[in-house]
C-alpha cells in the first residue's frame, strides 16, 4: 500500500529541485483537510529556478541551457505505478507516493519522484 498524495505533497526532480504540488486537490476526497491529488495534476508542473521561483518552491532546479540561462524541469504525467487501480474520484485515479515520471529541462530528459505524500493517514493501491 502507498500513501495518497494531497495538496502540498513534495515533488523532486533529478537535479535536486523540490516543490510542494499546488492544488486544487479534490473536494470529494480530503485527508486532514487537504484535497487528494488526481492523476493529471502532476503533468506540466514547472519547477522553479533561483532566478524565477514558483509558489511552493523548496529548492530551485539548477538545470540550465548550454548558454547558462535557467531552464528548470517540467514534468510529464506519472507512470501507471503511481496511480490508484481502484480508488477513483470522478472516474480519475488518485496519485500515490510511488508516483514517478519523466521531466524535460535545459539539460535534456530527466525524472521526478515524490519525496513526501503530504499526509500519513490514507493508503491505497
Amino acid at each position: 500500500m502507498s500513501f495518497v498524495l494531497v495538496e502540498g505533497a513534495v515533488i523532486t526532480c533529478v537535479h535536486g529541485g523540490a516543490c510542494r504540488l499546488p492544488g486544487p486537490g479534490s473536494t470529494a476526497l480530503t485527508v486532514g483537510g487537504a484535497g487528494a491529488l488526481l492523476s493529471g495534476a502532476e503533468a506540466g508542473f514547472a519547477f522553479g529556478s533561483a532566478a524565477a521561483p514558483v509558489p511552493g518552491m523548496i529548492t530551485p532546479c539548477p538545470a540550465t541551457l548550454p548558454n547558462g540561462q535557467p531552464q528548470p524541469c517540467v514534468t510529464a504525467p506519472t507512470r501507471p505505478v503511481g496511480r490508484t487501480a481502484k480508488l477513483t474520484v470522478a472516474e480519475q485515479p488518485v496519485l500515490l507516493d510511488t508516483a514517478t515520471g519523466d521531466t524535460v529541462s535545459g539539460t535534456g530528459k530527466g525524472s521526478w519522484t515524490i519525496a513526501d505524500a503530504g499526509q500519513k493517514i490514507l493508503e491505497a493501491s
